[in-house]
């Protein structure tokens, strides 16, 4: 009896602390993003509907939004593109706060729009399935190449083709972005 008694403990104590770090990430969200009342309570159950309906948690959820919200997006913009963002995540393997920082950084360097998140995630997980690279090592690319490719008039689609190229002859991550700067 004395085994049960001490699980349950353990089980509300897990309970608590998840939702205490739920909610942290939630406050972190609404101090950035400047969300409040009814644009704060849609973020919290999109986040809460993520963390029951796909394998991230609800926490997790919580962390990509709060990189979206300090790339500058809206608390509309999130929304609109948390789930490519969820798909890039779940194709690659990326945790969701690094596919949220891939995605808002590229929409950012090429001047995209958040509506274009879905766009984006599917062209890293091609580039991943039909290349020498993965998402996380096209992210490390991107980070040293788009906002000099965008500068020199050359959109996503054109530098994703040229990293996947560079990818499939040994260059890749950061050392594929610095050559495609150079």
């Amino acid at each position: 009896v004395g085994t049960i008694a001490g699980k349950a403990k353990e089980a509300a104590e897990y309970a608590v602390n998840v939702g205490s770090s739920f909610e942290a990430g939630m406050s972190e969200v609404a101090a950035i993003s400047g969300a409040t009342g009814s644009q704060l309570e849609a973020l919290t159950a999109k986040a809460k509907e993520l963390g029951s309906s796909t394998k991230f948690s609800a926490t997790e959820a919580a962390s990509a939004l709060t990189n979206m919200s300090l790339a500058g997006w809206s608390v509309d913009e999130s929304l609109a593109g948390i789930d490519g963002v969820l798909q890039l995540a779940a194709a690659s393997g990326m945790s969701l706060a690094d596919a949220s920082q891939a995605v808002t950084d590229n929409i950012s360097s090429f001047k995209l729009e958040a509506s274009d998140a879905t766009k984006i995630a599917d062209m890293m997980a091609f580039a991943q399935a039909n290349s020498s690279t993965t998402a996380a090592e096209l992210a490390q690319s991107y980070k040293n190449c788009a906002a000099n490719m965008s500068a020199a008039g050359q959109d996503i689609e054109t530098t994703t083709s040229m990293l996947e190229s560079l990818a499939n002859n040994g260059l890749r991550g950061s050392e594929a972005g610095t050559a495609l700067t150079a």
